[in-house]
């Protein structure tokens, strides 16, 4: 059974992984109709119906496949640990690709990527900004940075905490002054992240203030809301990390209780990937340098 079911295997993966005929058939370069000729044979000789087929494109995987694909792919996973290892591949020299928010990947990862570029000079790190939905296999993620406690379909390592902080800049204070206290902040002028979290309506929901008649200004990100803070343009809540290299600019205000905002940070992987040596040794290395700068920044 095994030696007419292994070869095909890898087809099935690559569909199971994908999602689609077509991406899978670009994966291992060859035609759609391959990858869909030799997932029936697999079907045949399991005697087991693996996915419905909705039509020449779609499928969904039934109960059996989706068991199968998940053994296979910690399988795959656990067998291209073992290879590195038998090659005697240096997880130093590893190629990899970390994923991150554009404010974390510039102002936080990268800089831990610099580091770890001089400590291991044959260690190559891609960085990918996205901000949305992380999709490992598609994008060619292999670690990923993720705000709140991942679901369990991730191998997670924590970071900490990233604590936030109400700035305006010194010509902002100079023309409008300080606000004392929740009602005179809700006169001001507020910079929000569009599409991003509700900071500002999660600080305010235990006040009296009016939500909806607060003067807000959207901008794309959180380098785009530092930006909009350091021109004056109004208050912003900023993540601690991003004032390291601009706090002489901006004045934190230090009356508002943030509690309630800070966010745990993790680095994640893909669960059928966590015991490659080369994953372990990048996400362990890259955890405890973040762990120093989070760490640094929160007390400066």
């Amino acid at each position: 059974m095994i030696e007419k079911t292994l070869p095909l295997l890898k087809y099935f993966h690559a569909l199971a992984q994908t999602g689609s005929f077509t991406k899978a058939a670009e994966q291992l370069c060859i035609s759609q109709s391959t990858v869909s000729t030799q997932v029936r044979k697999l079907e045949q000789v399991l005697s087991v119906k693996l996915i419905n087929r909705k039509n020449k494109h779609q499928f969904a995987l039934t109960a059996e496949g989706e068991s199968l694909a998940q053994e296979v792919a910690y399988s795959f996973g656990r067998l291209s640990s073992q290879l590195d290892g038998l090659q005697q591949v240096s997880p130093s020299s590893a190629e990899l690709t970390v994923s991150a928010s554009t404010s974390l990947g510039i102002k936080f990862v990268l800089p831990v990527i610099a580091k770890l570029r001089q400590q291991y000079p044959d260690l190559t790190l891609h960085l990918q900004e996205n901000a949305g939905s992380k999709h490992f296999f598609e994008d060619k993620i292999d670690i990923a940075t993720n705000y709140g406690v991942p679901d369990n379909t991730f191998h997670s390592v924590y970071i900490g905490e990233v604590e936030k902080c109400v700035v305006a800049s010194d010509a902002y204070i100079k023309r409008f002054g300080i606000p004392k206290g929740l009602s005179e902040l809700a006169q001001h002028s507020l910079i929000t992240q569009s599409h991003g979290k509700q900071e500002w309506q999660t600080l305010f929901a235990k006040s009296d203030v009016d939500i909806d008649s607060l003067d807000v200004l959207s901008v794309s990100s959180n380098i785009a809301k530092l930006e909009a803070v350091q021109l004056g343009m109004g208050i912003g809540l900023l993540p601690l990390y991003l004032l390291k290299s601009s706090e002489a600019s901006l004045i934190i205000l230090p009356e508002f209780e943030l509690q309630s905002l800070r966010e745990s940070l993790y680095l994640i992987c893909e669960k059928r990937r966590k015991d490659e040596h080369k994953i372990q040794w990048v996400m362990d290395k890259l955890a405890s340098e973040c762990q120093s700068l989070l760490t640094f920044d929160n007390k400066g």
